[in-house]
């Protein structure tokens, strides 16, 4: 048994560690702009720096309404909208990018619930497993110790980048329950005295 749990915890160690790693450089030291940024429509600095999915949502309510007043206007004049001119014509082109940042939102708004929700499944399973390796079997509480950092590593994984704050929630999100859960498996490393030496062992 001691053999599987320091193959374990070493696969542990390293994913959780490197993932921890990883979402404390896209917070804080990856760069986020690019010189070319003064050249893009200033929309995509409006969407990124919106505070809430209200205020993306006040946007494409104005963009909306452009929409179906140039969609009226071609009627009158009797042209028919394109699906080349929605992707490259204002106000068309607006509303679709508005569109999607708050789908992106709402996206990342599920991911950050769904986050929270198993990773607190996975730390009862934790203290299950910690609980029932120590008191009642060694096994059992083993099983349960694997999955609980099963749901641990799966749920703070990285995810693809986003365009809005949402995205920066998630990540913000992802590396606390990340770096919590690391500081579990320390926990369950030193308790458990997984890397003693054999004549430490008792």
């Amino acid at each position: 048994m001691k053999a599987l749990q320091k193959t374990l915890a070493i696969v542990a160690l390293l994913i959780m560690a490197a993932q921890t790693v990883r979402h404390a450089y896209l917070l804080w030291l990856e760069p986020r702009g690019s010189v070319l940024d003064k050249y893009d429509q200033p929309l995509k600095g409006q969407i990124s720096g919106a505070t809430s999915l209200e205020e993306l949502l006040r946007r494409y309510d104005q963009a909306r309404k452009e929409v179906d007043l140039a969609k009226q206007e071609a009627a009158k004049a009797g042209k028919e909208v394109s699906d080349r001119d929605e992707a490259q014509l204002e106000p068309y082109k607006s509303e679709h990018t508005l569109r999607d940042a708050i789908s992106d939102w709402e996206g990342k708004s599920k991911d950050i619930r769904a986050l929270r929700f198993y990773w607190f499944i996975g730390f009862t399973f934790f203290v299950l497993g910690f609980f029932t390796y120590r008191k009642l079997n060694r096994w059992l509480g083993l099983t349960l110790l694997i999955v609980a950092f099963s749901e641990f590593i799966y749920w703070t994984s990285p995810t693809f980048l986003g365009t809005t704050r949402e995205f920066d929630k998630l990540l913000e999100n992802k590396f606390v329950f990340s770096l919590v859960s690391l500081m579990l498996l320390m926990v369950v490393i030193w308790f458990q005295r997984i890397f003693a030496d054999e004549s430490e062992q008792v």
